[in-house]
């Protein structure tokens, strides 16, 4: 079982990440306190493997960790020989190393009273989120809180993007990056059979609306579809109700054209996408450029399927299949009570690769972190998946095979 002191470090990791963004709002000495907990995580994890009384993790778990170190190691290696710079290629790696927290999230969490945790930090995290944002959006709207003073406060962090109306100059709001977790607390909150009240997913949906943000509502309306297929036929009437909920309130909550225009950034996309389809030769769709290759000028772009593979070829996007395959089949194996359970956890890794599409979440710590949580948390279910059977007397028993634990009630 996890110590308390893993347990306490994941709680503040995932407090961090849920709540911090991309980690630049909480930092000391210039480093944000998301690399510093990361780091004291990764230590703990080598800690415990050259402990003899280490638990073993499931296998699954060391195969994507050294998949991932092996593909990308070349390609790191594929990036030095066609000469991309260091300092783009050490900027690159930052956000892909927090990939070997998997072995982190694998020891901490190892039981249900574990997944338990971070399913109430998931919720929680989102709510506290989505009041904040409501409220914010209230004050500014109803005069209380000029929208200067609110931007100026805020513009001083990049993890602010505003949204103004961009014929009238009137301020819509704005999208906080780590609004990003509203989406998977909102899944939660909609399907998790432990949470009933349906109120506080509204009030979230209600905050996802209001960031007129298209990848994240495309992906969380992708990831209910999907949920009508994963779930049992009884419940497809509410998701499907739902659905027509959140695409409907795309139009109550904006005005269809404003929310919908983008041209700066779609023609960024596209341009992108010109570049990749006039470089990207046979020669080098394997390997591609290597990381730290510029694509046009850019170091970085917004389509991370098409800059994964750019960079590191069809090798590169070997990890990320990896990883969804292991945890749909940990997903399809868990049956029983934890079946509902699973399936929003599930849904939770879908939606990232559905955003990832349009966004780099799954290369970089908010996305990432939430995958690598669904698969341990998938695996930890298919291994401790609550057997009942008769008891003595008549007693009601329960079994934990990982745990080697037997109750009767």
């Amino acid at each position: 079982m996890p110590s308390k002191f893993e347990t306490l470090l994941l709680v503040a990791l995932l407090l961090e990440i849920l709540l911090g963004g991309n980690g630049y709002l909480t930092q000391v000495g210039g480093i944000r306190v998301r690399v510093l907990l990361s780091a004291v995580c990764i230590a703990w994890v080598a800690v415990r493997l050259l402990s003899s009384q280490t638990e073993r993790l499931p296998h699954q778990i060391w195969c994507l960790f050294f998949l991932f170190m092996g593909v990308t190691s070349l390609g790191i290696l594929v990036g030095i020989y066609n000469g991309n710079g260091m300092d783009l290629i050490a900027s690159e790696l930052k956000p892909l190393l927090y990939f070997p927290l998997i072995l982190f999230f694998a020891h901490a969490i190892r039981n249900q009273a574990d997944v338990e945790r971070v399913t109430r930090l998931i919720v929680v995290c989102g709510v506290v989120q989505a009041f904040v944002y409501l409220a914010v959006m209230a004050a500014v709207h109803s005069g209380a809180v000029s929208y200067s003073t609110v931007y100026l406060f805020l513009r001083e962090s990049d993890e602010f993007i505003f949204r103004h109306n961009p014929e009238e100059e009137f301020f819509l709001g704005f999208f906080y990056k780590g609004a990003f977790h509203l989406s998977v607390a909102a899944l939660f909150l909609l399907l998790h059979p432990v949470w009933k009240n349906k109120w506080l997913a509204l009030i979230v949906l209600t905050a996802i609306g209001l960031t007129l943000t298209r990848g994240l509502t495309a992906a969380l309306i992708l990831s209910l579809v999907a949920a009508v297929f994963l779930m049992p036929r009884k419940r497809w009437v509410a998701v499907l109700l739902v659905l027509g909920g959140l695409a409907g309130s795309v139009f109550l909550l904006a005005d269809p054209l404003v929310y919908l225009q983008r041209s700066v950034s779609d023609e960024i996309r596209l341009a992108d996408l010109h570049t990749i389809l006039s470089e990207l030769d046979p020669s080098m769709l394997l390997f591609g450029k290597g990381i730290g290759a510029l694509i046009g000028e850019r170091p970085r772009i917004e389509m991370n399927y098409l800059e994964v593979l750019y960079k590191q070829g069809i090798i590169g996007l070997l990890p990320w299949g990896a990883l969804l395959l292991v945890n749909f089949l940990a997903f399809q194996r868990v049956r029983g009570s934890l079946r509902q359970q699973a399936l929003v956890f599930h849904l939770a890794a879908l939606f990232v690769y559905f955003a990832t599409a349009t966004n780099t979440f799954l290369t970089g710590s908010i996305g990432m972190s939430i995958v690598l949580i669904s698969t341990v948390v998938l695996l930890v279910m298919d291994k401790t998946q609550v057997l009942e059977e008769p008891g003595p007397e008549g007693f009601a028993c329960t079994s934990d095979p990982v745990l080697g634990t037997r109750q009767c009630t």
